[in-house]
């Protein structure tokens, strides 16, 4: 397996965008979000709207813009591990 290559190259770039949702804060526009990414335009929109419908993230509409941003379903996700970080193993 070749060591900078991820495995599944579709979660890499899902990943990436939520990231990039969670580092933004108030939110992305697509174009944006896809500049920010390096990840094509449409790729990106597929991405956000499947965060969209799993409820990972929120789009707020402002004039003819959308932006995107992560919800608070990351912390659902996560509260089920509570204080088992493996810096504290």
């Amino acid at each position: 397996m070749a060591s900078d290559r991820p495995a599944s190259p579709s979660v890499d770039r899902a990943l990436t965008v939520l990231e990039a949702l969670v580092e933004a804060g108030e939110g992305l526009t697509l174009t944006a979000l896809a500049r920010t990414t390096e990840i094509p335009l449409a790729t990106c929109a597929s991405i956000v709207y499947t965060l969209e419908t799993r409820g990972y993230a929120r789009r707020r509409i402002v004039g003819r813009s959308h932006f995107w941003r992560a919800t608070g379903r990351l912390w659902e996700l996560a509260a089920p591990l509570g204080d088992s970080s493996p810096a504290r193993s």
